[in-house]
């Protein structure tokens, strides 16, 4: 262990495998990546019933492709390790992206925080016909309950939120179709959750 360790190149064929020794790791990955995401027997079947089963002469070019592929992950193993990483770190902030909840309020639709009694206390609807519960928000009221039941935290704000008809809303920034109030869930603002009490 301690001459392997204690090893130096020494010939310029030492210093080729020392360099290759990487590039050999990456296209072992390459190759065990390729095999575990090979289609399924189900996924064959299905290409053969379409009639699009691989001939041999595609099965050959598909080969001839890879290797010519992993020789030059081999041989210019450093460039791609940097593109690796690059693709790795973009599709971790993508997926990060699209993992994110998508409210239709932005936090430049805040207006003003709301003490959430006085929200209540300014929901309630009188309606002589009864067909509205007497219940905040009435029939939105459970709605209601769990936008409060997540404000845990004491960082947790509530703001109210107007977005006017036809400005970009929500993380893809959609133009709203009609205007939209509500209440927002803010800390540190940031938007969190939202109760959405008016949309045409």
């Amino acid at each position: 262990m301690d001459s392997l360790l204690s090893w130096r190149p020494e010939t310029w064929h030492e210093y080729i495998l020392l360099y290759v020794i990487p590039g050999a790791l990456m296209v072992s990955y390459l190759l065990v990546s390729t095999w575990l995401e090979k289609p399924s027997d189900f996924a064959k079947g299905l290409m053969k019933i379409i009639g699009k089963e691989e001939t041999l002469l595609d099965r050959l070019k598909e080969a001839g492709v890879y290797v010519i592929a992993l020789v030059c992950v081999l041989v210019g193993w450093p460039g791609f390790m940097i593109w690796f990483i690059r693709e790795k770190r973009n599709d971790a902030t993508q997926q990060k992206f699209y993992d994110a909840p998508d409210f239709n309020c932005l936090s430049e639709h805040l207006v003003a925080i709301v003490n959430p009694i006085d929200a209540e206390i300014a929901s309630y609807i009188i309606d002589p016909l009864a067909s509205v519960p007497t219940l905040p928000f009435g029939h939105l009221n459970k709605g209601w309950v769990n936008f409060l039941t997540d404000m845990t935290d004491d960082r947790d704000e509530m703001w109210a939120f107007y977005v006017p008809k036809g400005s970009k809303c929500g993380k893809h920034h959609f133009a709203a179709t009609s205007d939209i109030r509500g209440y927002a869930r803010v800390r540190d603002g940031k938007v969190l959750g939202e109760f959405i009490t008016e949309s045409d």
